[in-house]
Protein backbone atom coordinates (compact mmCIF):
# COMPACT_ATOMS: atom_id res chain seq x y z
CA UNK A 1 0.00 0.00 0.00
CA UNK A 2 1.13 3.80 0.02
CA UNK A 3 2.06 3.28 3.56
CA UNK A 4 4.31 0.51 2.79
CA UNK A 5 5.66 2.79 -0.13
CA UNK A 6 6.41 5.66 2.00
CA UNK A 7 8.44 3.64 4.88
CA UNK A 8 10.48 2.50 1.66
CA UNK A 9 10.96 6.01 0.54
CA UNK A 10 11.59 7.51 3.87
CA UNK A 11 14.42 4.37 4.37
CA UNK A 12 16.39 5.53 1.06
CA UNK A 13 16.53 9.01 1.84
CA UNK A 14 18.02 7.68 5.33
CA UNK A 15 20.30 6.22 2.75
CA UNK A 16 21.26 8.97 0.98
CA UNK A 17 22.31 11.34 3.91
CA UNK A 18 24.15 8.65 5.37
CA UNK A 19 26.21 7.61 2.15
CA UNK A 20 27.28 10.60 -0.26
CA UNK A 21 28.97 8.51 -3.00
CA UNK A 22 25.41 6.72 -3.37
CA UNK A 23 23.84 8.44 -6.91
CA UNK A 24 20.40 6.48 -7.00
CA UNK A 25 18.34 4.05 -4.34
CA UNK A 26 16.06 2.24 -5.46
CA UNK A 27 13.18 0.33 -4.14
CA UNK A 28 12.11 -3.23 -6.18
CA UNK A 29 9.05 -5.14 -4.77
CA UNK A 30 8.55 -8.86 -4.61
CA UNK A 31 7.59 -9.00 -7.88
CA UNK A 32 10.25 -6.60 -9.35
CA UNK A 33 8.29 -3.74 -10.14
CA UNK A 34 10.59 -0.42 -8.65
CA UNK A 35 7.98 1.71 -6.46
CA UNK A 36 10.63 3.92 -5.47
CA UNK A 37 13.43 5.56 -6.79
CA UNK A 38 15.10 8.41 -5.42
CA UNK A 39 18.00 10.62 -7.11
CA UNK A 40 20.71 13.03 -7.12
CA UNK A 41 21.14 13.64 -10.62
CA UNK A 42 17.15 13.43 -11.97
CA UNK A 43 13.46 13.46 -10.41
CA UNK A 44 12.60 11.45 -7.91
CA UNK A 45 9.86 8.81 -9.15
CA UNK A 46 7.74 6.86 -6.57
CA UNK A 47 4.80 4.26 -7.07
CA UNK A 48 5.65 4.03 -11.24
CA UNK A 49 5.67 -0.12 -10.98
CA UNK A 50 8.71 -0.14 -13.66
CA UNK A 51 9.15 -3.63 -14.65
CA UNK A 52 12.77 -4.43 -13.69
CA UNK A 53 12.24 -8.00 -13.02
CA UNK A 54 14.96 -8.45 -15.90
CA UNK A 55 17.63 -6.68 -13.84
CA UNK A 56 21.32 -8.52 -13.07
CA UNK A 57 20.58 -6.62 -9.87
CA UNK A 58 17.46 -7.59 -9.38
CA UNK A 59 18.23 -11.51 -10.30
CA UNK A 60 21.21 -11.81 -8.15
CA UNK A 61 20.00 -9.91 -5.37
CA UNK A 62 17.51 -12.18 -4.91
CA UNK A 63 19.06 -15.40 -5.43
CA UNK A 64 22.43 -14.80 -3.31
CA UNK A 65 21.32 -12.17 -0.78
CA UNK A 66 24.08 -9.07 -2.66
CA UNK A 67 24.75 -8.26 -6.06
CA UNK A 68 27.65 -6.21 -7.28
CA UNK A 69 27.64 -5.47 -10.61
CA UNK A 70 30.87 -4.40 -13.08
CA UNK A 71 31.87 -1.08 -13.19
CA UNK A 72 30.66 0.91 -15.77
CA UNK A 73 31.01 4.70 -16.67
CA UNK A 74 28.40 7.86 -17.04
CA UNK A 75 28.57 10.02 -19.39
CA UNK A 76 32.27 8.30 -19.83
CA UNK A 77 33.25 10.79 -16.80
CA UNK A 78 33.51 8.76 -14.12
CA UNK A 79 33.14 5.17 -12.46
CA UNK A 80 29.93 3.68 -11.41
CA UNK A 81 29.05 0.83 -10.14
CA UNK A 82 25.45 -1.01 -9.05
CA UNK A 83 25.15 -2.51 -5.81
CA UNK A 84 22.14 -4.52 -5.03
CA UNK A 85 20.55 -6.64 -1.92
CA UNK A 86 17.27 -7.95 -0.30
CA UNK A 87 15.01 -5.69 1.16
CA UNK A 88 15.34 -5.56 5.06
CA UNK A 89 11.82 -5.53 5.29
CA UNK A 90 9.87 -8.52 3.65
CA UNK A 91 10.62 -9.09 -0.12
CA UNK A 92 11.79 -7.49 -2.53
CA UNK A 93 15.38 -5.54 -3.28
CA UNK A 94 17.26 -2.86 -2.27
CA UNK A 95 19.31 -1.57 -5.40
CA UNK A 96 21.78 1.85 -5.68
CA UNK A 97 24.48 3.42 -7.94
CA UNK A 98 27.46 4.28 -6.55
CA UNK A 99 30.15 6.62 -7.93
CA UNK A 100 33.72 5.30 -7.37
CA UNK A 101 35.49 8.71 -7.77
CA UNK A 102 36.06 8.55 -3.79
CA UNK A 103 38.82 5.18 -4.85
CA UNK A 104 40.40 7.75 -7.25
CA UNK A 105 40.68 9.89 -4.40
CA UNK A 106 42.15 7.52 -1.77
CA UNK A 107 44.83 5.76 -4.82
CA UNK A 108 46.22 9.30 -5.78
CA UNK A 109 47.34 9.39 -1.98
CA UNK A 110 49.28 6.34 -1.89
CA UNK A 111 52.47 7.00 -2.41
CA UNK A 112 56.07 5.01 -2.53
CA UNK A 113 59.09 7.06 -3.13
CA UNK A 114 59.48 9.26 -6.27
CA UNK A 115 57.72 6.36 -8.53
CA UNK A 116 55.62 4.00 -6.75
CA UNK A 117 51.74 4.11 -7.13
CA UNK A 118 48.72 1.98 -6.58
CA UNK A 119 46.06 1.31 -9.34
CA UNK A 120 42.58 -1.16 -9.11
CA UNK A 121 41.52 -3.54 -11.85
CA UNK A 122 38.32 -5.30 -12.01
CA UNK A 123 38.23 -9.44 -12.88
CA UNK A 124 38.99 -8.49 -16.50
CA UNK A 125 41.63 -6.37 -16.23
CA UNK A 126 40.44 -3.27 -17.09
CA UNK A 127 41.86 -0.33 -15.00
CA UNK A 128 39.27 1.42 -12.84
CA UNK A 129 41.55 3.29 -10.85
CA UNK A 130 44.96 5.16 -11.27
CA UNK A 131 46.84 8.25 -10.31
CA UNK A 132 46.66 9.36 -14.17
CA UNK A 133 42.73 9.61 -14.17
CA UNK A 134 43.13 9.92 -18.24
CA UNK A 135 44.10 6.35 -18.59
CA UNK A 136 40.80 5.04 -16.74
CA UNK A 137 39.05 6.63 -19.09
CA UNK A 138 40.39 5.24 -21.75
CA UNK A 139 39.42 2.33 -20.37
CA UNK A 140 42.89 0.90 -20.61
CA UNK A 141 43.37 -2.90 -20.64
CA UNK A 142 45.70 -3.90 -18.04
CA UNK A 143 45.80 -7.59 -18.17
CA UNK A 144 48.02 -7.02 -20.73
CA UNK A 145 50.93 -6.19 -18.36
CA UNK A 146 52.61 -9.53 -17.13
CA UNK A 147 52.05 -9.16 -13.39
CA UNK A 148 48.21 -8.30 -13.57
CA UNK A 149 47.95 -11.28 -15.78
CA UNK A 150 49.63 -13.73 -13.91
CA UNK A 151 47.60 -12.18 -10.36
CA UNK A 152 44.23 -12.60 -12.72
CA UNK A 153 45.26 -16.29 -13.94
CA UNK A 154 46.44 -17.31 -10.57
CA UNK A 155 44.33 -20.34 -8.47
CA UNK A 156 44.59 -18.06 -5.22
CA UNK A 157 44.86 -14.49 -4.07
CA UNK A 158 47.72 -14.05 -1.17
CA UNK A 159 47.71 -10.84 0.81
CA UNK A 160 51.01 -8.64 -0.49
CA UNK A 161 51.55 -11.51 -2.59
CA UNK A 162 55.13 -10.77 -4.87
CA UNK A 163 54.43 -11.23 -8.76
CA UNK A 164 56.49 -11.77 -11.79
CA UNK A 165 60.21 -10.81 -12.05
CA UNK A 166 59.47 -9.16 -15.10
CA UNK A 167 56.54 -7.12 -14.29
CA UNK A 168 56.26 -3.72 -16.21
CA UNK A 169 54.50 -0.85 -15.83
CA UNK A 170 52.66 0.66 -18.81
CA UNK A 171 55.24 2.21 -20.28
CA UNK A 172 57.37 -0.59 -20.76
CA UNK A 173 59.70 0.08 -17.82
CA UNK A 174 60.85 -2.83 -14.98
CA UNK A 175 58.73 -2.13 -11.96
CA UNK A 176 58.67 -4.57 -8.67
CA UNK A 177 54.97 -5.15 -7.84
CA UNK A 178 52.57 -6.58 -5.45
CA UNK A 179 49.01 -6.95 -5.47
CA UNK A 180 46.01 -8.09 -3.45
CA UNK A 181 42.41 -8.92 -4.11
CA UNK A 182 39.48 -7.34 -2.80
CA UNK A 183 36.42 -9.85 -2.35
CA UNK A 184 33.82 -10.28 -3.56
CA UNK A 185 34.17 -7.34 -5.76
CA UNK A 186 36.43 -9.16 -7.99
CA UNK A 187 39.01 -5.84 -7.72
CA UNK A 188 42.45 -6.18 -7.42
CA UNK A 189 44.92 -3.46 -5.85
CA UNK A 190 48.88 -3.33 -7.59
CA UNK A 191 51.45 -1.16 -5.65
CA UNK A 192 54.17 -0.81 -8.08
CA UNK A 193 57.81 1.24 -7.74
CA UNK A 194 60.20 1.01 -10.54
CA UNK A 195 62.58 -1.12 -10.10
CA UNK A 196 65.82 0.95 -10.23
CA UNK A 197 64.14 3.35 -7.72
CA UNK A 198 63.24 0.44 -5.39
CA UNK A 199 67.02 -1.27 -5.44
CA UNK A 200 68.50 2.45 -5.28
CA UNK A 201 69.27 1.95 -1.72
CA UNK A 202 70.57 -1.38 -2.11
CA UNK A 203 72.86 -0.42 -4.82
CA UNK A 204 74.10 2.64 -2.76
CA UNK A 205 74.69 -0.03 -0.08
CA UNK A 206 76.83 -2.13 -2.57
CA UNK A 207 78.69 0.80 -3.34
CA UNK A 208 79.58 2.13 0.16
CA UNK A 209 80.86 -1.47 1.08
CA UNK A 210 82.83 -1.69 -2.28
CA UNK A 211 84.62 1.77 -1.53
CA UNK A 212 85.23 0.47 2.11
CA UNK A 213 87.19 -2.70 0.68
CA UNK A 214 89.12 -0.55 -1.76
CA UNK A 215 89.96 1.80 1.15
CA UNK A 216 90.88 -1.38 3.42
CA UNK A 217 93.46 -2.52 0.33
CA UNK A 218 94.68 0.83 0.31
CA UNK A 219 95.58 1.02 3.45
CA UNK A 220 97.15 -2.53 3.07
CA UNK A 221 98.86 -1.61 0.36
CA UNK A 222 100.17 1.27 1.66
CA UNK A 223 101.51 -0.14 5.14
CA UNK A 224 102.89 -2.96 3.10
CA UNK A 225 104.86 -0.30 1.18
CA UNK A 226 105.73 1.38 4.67
CA UNK A 227 106.72 -1.69 6.24
CA UNK A 228 108.76 -2.81 3.29
CA UNK A 229 111.49 0.36 3.69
Amino acid sequence: GSSAIELRRLDLVKLLRQVPTIMEASYIDGNGLEQVRLSRLALDVIGASRDRSGDASFIQAGKSGTYFGPVYFRKDSEPYMSIASRAGRGSGVTAVEVNLKFIWDVITQIRIGKTGLAYVVDRNGALIAHPDISLVLRKTDMSVLPQVKAALSASFIELGRSVEDDARDSSGRKVLTTYARIEPLGWTVFVEQLQDEALAPLYISMLRSAMVLLAGLLLAVLASLLLAR
